[in-house]
């Protein structure tokens, strides 16, 4: 019998390291492009740029969401005879999924392309300033809504793991957020090569991984404190 434990701190400290190697790697490869201005290096750097999608950093991230998503749905198997709070973790495991299939398949961007046309078509409002990326609309009155669904629930838990979901959300949508609208502006005012524009976005990709890490402690340790240590077993038969 082979069984496999999962330590909150332990678990948070290996997404921790690759995070940050994530962040440096991005990093080198940004300074070296902009200081050198070499376009050969471009294609090396597309696969550690945080700002790039269908690469290496943005398929660890669909993965870790989908790690919370997993767990939230955990939660809910643990807690099947709670059940409207049941209900509320499965709708988090939802709503993670989606997140994890957005980042994977850059829904959101698609999404942002389709009202400005639809904005520039109807003229509206004008798509600039920080709403320059105009999928942050829907997804800000989504968030809002999501946060006051479930703003009793959060309080309803225990107070670490209540002040844990809400730190981990408030770093997530700093980044997401408020970090991608300040981009979206510099964007719009002097493009995508300046460098204000990369240091504002990889603040915030940086903010988004940080957010999820903590979020995937917060869950493990609630499993934790609530159920004892997560535990997979294998079972191993000799011929």
């Amino acid at each position: 019998m082979f069984q496999l434990r999962i330590y909150p701190r332990k678990t948070a400290l290996i997404f921790c390291t690759i995070v940050i190697s994530l962040t440096v790697l991005h990093s080198i490869a940004l300074t070296v492009l902009l200081s050198t201005e070499n376009q050969d290096l471009m294609e090396i750097t597309d696969y550690v740029d945080l700002d790039i999608e269908k690469n290496i950093p943005s398929f660890y991230s669909a993965f870790a969401i989908l790690l919370c998503s997993l767990l939230f749905f955990c939660i809910s198997s643990l807690e099947k005879k709670q059940g409207r709070k049941r209900c509320y973790w499965l709708g988090l495991a939802a709503v993670f999924l989606f997140l994890s299939l957005d980042e994977a398949f850059v829904l959101h961007e698609g999404l942002g392309d389709y009202i400005e046309e639809y904005i520039k078509t109807t003229g509206i409002f004008q798509v600039s300033g920080l709403l320059y990326f105009p999928w942050i609309i829907p997804y800000g009155i989504l968030t809002t809504l999501l946060g006051v669904l479930y703003f009793r629930f959060i309080l309803c838990l225990h107070r670490k793991t209540t002040v844990l979901l809400t730190l981990s959300a408030i770093i997530f949508i700093t980044g997401a957020g408020i970090f991608d609208m300040l981009g979206g502006r510099e964007a719009e005012l002097h493009g995508y090569y300046s460098v204000t524009y990369t240091v504002l976005y990889t603040i915030e990709e940086l903010l988004e991984m940080i957010g999820i890490v903590l979020l995937m402690y917060t869950l493990l340790d609630y499993i934790e404190q609530q159920y004892g240590h997560l535990c997979f077993s294998l079972q191993i038969q000799e011929p």
